[in-house]
């Protein structure tokens, strides 16, 4: 059980919850034997702050890395395929600040 796992191993589950990217490291013990949508919903019960980036390790895992990488699109062609009935609308991921 896990529970029983993080009491035996305290040093190793704090130390992998306390790191800067858990998202990135290997569970401890058998844990890193888990499918990874298994690691995820365990991360996303420890780490929720971290999900997001989880997210994305998990993405680049099973789908690769071009579906995580984005991509540029130079706003002045996006601007010359615009009219006041086609609009552009911008979706921004959190964290993102688009005047920057």
């Amino acid at each position: 059980n896990l529970d029983r796992d993080i009491e035996v191993s305290a040093k190793r589950w704090k130390k992998f919850v306390e790191c800067e990217c858990p998202e990135r490291e290997k569970f401890p013990q058998e844990w890193k034997n888990k499918t990874a949508l298994q690691r995820l919903c365990m991360l996303r019960a420890l780490r929720p702050d971290r999900m997001t980036y989880a997210i994305s390790v998990f993405i680049e895992e099973k789908l690769g890395v071009r579906y995580v990488e984005g991509k540029t699109v130079e706003f002045a062609k996006s601007f010359e395929e615009t009219s006041p009935s086609t609009p552009i609308f911008f979706i921004l991921s959190p964290g993102v600040n688009p005047l920057k």
